[in-house]
Order: structure tokens, then sequence, then C-alpha cells
């Protein structure tokens, strides 16, 4: 048996056609704007709670980072140092939320410094998303609780002080996504 000599016509290339959508400027967030009374609200919340929730972030994280120590009746001190470091990351980014800060310094330290401090995960970006979905409940449980720490007969001002809570943890998360860099809010 013989090959075919026959040749077959070259396949016509398809030139690829450029979509306009894949270079249209993404659409700008827009600016949480905060109510007075709310606004209000949250700084009573603030000026009464923030000490406490410091501390207990610290000692949550703490935890979370001397897990199998403390597992084991060994826990190991923690130095000084890094305690008031990650005071002063976990004052700075919980007053931070309740002021509903979304601008782009405060977008980049909660990625560059708050959360990698709390962290103690450093530079390496799969440590601070970890640790970081666990810090960001935490978080937000302490702050809804926070929130609706009284009765009340109306409960839109609470529901408002939480919306802004929430709204500033998404727009924390999808700002600190867009930077390039490596490192990223925890999914």
């Amino acid at each position: 048996m013989t090959k075919s000599t026959s040749t077959t016509a070259p396949a016509a290339t398809t030139v690829r056609e450029v979509r306009p959508f894949l270079f249209l400027d993404p659409v700008p967030a827009k600016p949480l704007v905060i109510e007075t009374a709310v606004r209000a609200r949250l700084d009573r919340i603030a000026s009464e709670q923030i000490p406490q929730l410091v501390r207990s972030l610290v000692d949550y994280t703490i935890a979370l980072q001397n897990r199998r120590a403390l597992e084991r009746g060994n826990p190991q001190p923690i130095q000084l140092s890094v305690l008031n470091r990650r005071r002063r990351a976990a004052r700075s980014w919980l007053v931070a939320i309740l002021a509903g800060a979304t601008d782009t310094a405060t977008l980049q330290a909660v990625t560059g410094q708050w959360l990698p401090t709390l962290c103690a995960a450093g530079l390496v970006p799969t440590g601070v998303q970890r640790a970081g979905r666990r810090l960001v409940e935490f978080v937000r449980g302490a702050l809804t609780a926070c929130v609706f720490d009284e009765a009340a007969d109306n409960l839109l001002p609470h529901a408002k002080a939480e919306h802004v809570i929430e709204a500033t943890l998404q727009a924390q998360q999808d700002g600190t996504n867009g930077y390039g860099s490596s490192r990223s809010w925890p999914q």
C-alpha cells in the first residue's frame, strides 16, 4: 500500500476579533455613605467596646497561633513587642471598620500590615488567607454582638449599623483583591 500523495488545502486561518469589553475600565466603586445617626451609634459602640474587642481579638490570634501548645497544656508566652504590634493592628482595623473606611490607604494597610500582623504569617499569602478567614468571622461576630447589644422596639438603627459593618468588610475584601499583589483578602 502506498501513501496518498494528494495534498489538502491549508485550513483558512481565522483572525481573532478584538472584543471591546476587554478594554473597558472597571466601574469605580461607590463610596460608602454613612448616615449621621448610624455614625453616632457606631461611635458610641466604638468608644465603649474597642478596648475589649482589641483584647479579645489579640487573645484569639494567640490561641490560633498556639493551638497545639495549648492543647498539650504547654502554652508559650508571647513577647511583649509582638503583643503591642498585634494590639495596634487590631485597634486600627476595628476603628477602620467602624468608621466605614474604604479608601486605598486603608485597603493597603488591611492587606499589607494589619492582617499579616494579626495572623503572625509575615508575608506568606496562604498563611494570611487561612487565618484571615477566621479573624474576619471573629470580628464580624464580635461587632454584630456589639451592635445588637440592647433591646429596642425599632431595630432599624441596629440593622443600618450592621449594614455599615458588612459593607465595609465587603468593600475591603473587594478593594484588596485589585492591587496586583500576591496577597489578597481571605476568601
